[in-house]
């Protein structure tokens, strides 16, 4: 069976929990169709302030100071992203957003297009898969027997390798294969 939906996982490491206040430090895409990876891309991004938490570089683990030698500025970042969606969902349709607790990344990546003047909703659809959801979802139905809703217990429960944990890539990679994971489990 063929799906006819792309989905773009999307994930990101940023300075802190506040997309007013901290810098969106990293963001990867990962274009999903049909249980397949067809392609990614990490930016860094240097907003110019780099506002961060000593909490938060301790779990992403950047250096603040070998970011600064890759990252480029927000315009830039949003202009790759685009270029990179364009090659793989038409305007006609707007994007379905995927990730792990990823209202949370929609936050900065919101900012991220104010920035630029770009409208995100007429890019993006208001419709959203979190595979935090879907995990307690399994688990209020009776149908996981543990609570498992955040991404470290999920790629624990279901033995997923992240290459890369705690990086926009590894993590929005990991994602997208408890994703399949939860798929098959479903159909099961």
């Amino acid at each position: 069976m063929k799906m006819e939906d792309k989905l773009l996982f999307i994930d990101i490491e940023t300075g802190g929990l506040n997309p007013s206040e901290h810098s969106l430090l990293s963001l990867a895409a990962v274009v999903w169709d049909n249980k397949e990876i067809i392609d990614s891309i990490e930016l860094f991004i240097n907003d110019g302030k780099l506002i961060t938490t000593d909490e938060a570089l301790a779990i992403n683990k950047i250096d603040i100071e070998e970011h600064k030698k890759s990252s480029i500025s927000p315009t830039l970042a949003i202009d790759k992203l685009l270029f990179f969606i364009a090659k793989y969902f038409t305007p006609e349709k707007k994007i379905t957003i995927a990730g792990h607790n990823v209202h949370f990344d929609i936050g900065f990546l919101k900012n991220l297009f104010f920035i630029k003047e770009k409208d995100f909703s007429s890019i993006f659809s208001h419709r959203i898969i979190d595979t935090s959801s879907i995990l307690y979802y399994l688990y209020l139905s009776g149908y996981l027997k543990q609570k498992t809703i955040s991404s470290d217990a999920a790629f624990k429960l279901f033995n997923i390798n992240v290459d890369g944990r705690h990086t926009a890539l590894g993590d929005a990679m990991a994602t997208l294969k408890l994703f399949n994971i939860l798929l098959d489990l479903i159909k099961k």
